[in-house]
């Protein structure tokens, strides 16, 4: 094996300055002279390996510089995990119980899968999860959604959503380090299928909106602190309900108008101008795969 300082170009000193000859009576050359050829031999191999040490490691130092920056590009160009909430919803003052049983309706399905094939035509794959919305004085199924993107492209989905569901108003949160916004997850240790019974404890608790996903297993509850003046009341509610808690820094918008008319004209802008920017867009995941059967 060779060494990695080059050693391998080591082959010990001439024969003249063999230590066992300078104990060797007959030994012509004075002995003095002898020690100094021997000791500068010594100096001069010892500077030789300083110096390919000193190469070698200014290699190894170039090749971590390398690594550092093409890993420190490849997470500046890992996309975020955004959040989203759409409901098919156009009644007014539903009941929680009402609310609740539209979880399972037709429109809640037509929603999630909505949501679904659009990440084809963001080129992202969108998941989308069926949900409960509840505030202080009303509540109604949702359907939250995960995507990776840009803040653009995240808007644009949910315009289509929005619009085609005949919504006032959607919202998202879209990961900042340094965003104005908050987003809190909690998810409690024992799942909890009652869910008249944890919106009410979430209200006892002072939260005036928050977006429950149940699924398999557990339950998650989604709150976006705009003002961030909720934490104490959020981990008060956390520790009642025994619940794990994260937190995420951001930008968060919820768009739309009063008027389902208006709300529509400020959707379909929203979807003009980044169809505009992102001219021939993919159809939709279901689109495509009529047309591969097709073939």
């Amino acid at each position: 094996m060779k060494s990695s300082v080059g050693m391998e170009n080591y082959s010990g000193p001439p024969n003249l300055v063999n230590p066992a000859n300078l104990r060797n009576p007959v030994y012509s050359m004075p002995r003095v002279k002898v020690r100094q050829d021997y000791e500068d031999w010594q100096d001069s191999q010892d500077r030789e390996i300083k110096q390919l040490i000193m190469r070698n490691l200014k290699c190894r130092s170039f090749v971590f510089i390398l690594l550092l920056g093409w890993t420190t590009a490849v997470s500046a160009q890992q996309k975020s995990l955004n959040l989203g909430i759409v409901s098919p919803n156009t009644k007014t003052d539903l009941k929680l119980e009402q609310a609740i049983a539209g979880m399972s309706s037709p429109e809640e399905a037509k929603l999630v899968n909505q949501a679904v094939n659009l990440g084809c035509v963001v080129r992202s794959r969108i998941t989308a999860f069926r949900a409960l919305g509840s505030w202080n004085d009303g509540a109604e199924p949702s359907v939250l959604l995960r995507v990776r993107g840009d803040e653009e492209s995240l808007r644009y989905v949910l315009s289509r959503m929005g619009r085609d569901a005949a919504q006032k108003y959607v919202i998202y949160f879209h990961p900042q380090p340094a965003g104005p916004v908050d987003l809190y997850v909690l998810r409690p240790r024992t799942s909890m299928k009652n869910l008249v019974k944890l919106t009410n404890e979430l209200e006892r608790s002072g939260i005036p909106f928050s977006t429950i996903v149940p699924a398999r297993g557990t339950t998650a509850i989604y709150i976006v602190d705009l003002d961030r003046d909720l934490r104490e009341k959020i981990l008060a509610a956390a520790r009642k309900l025994r619940a794990q808690v994260s937190k995420e820094t951001g930008n968060a918008k919820l768009f739309g108008d009063d008027l389902r008319e208006k709300a529509k004209e400020k959707f379909d802008q929203e979807i003009k101008n980044y169809e505009a920017k992102n001219p021939n867009l993919p159809p939709t995941c279901d689109v495509q795969k009529r047309k591969s059967k097709g073939h």
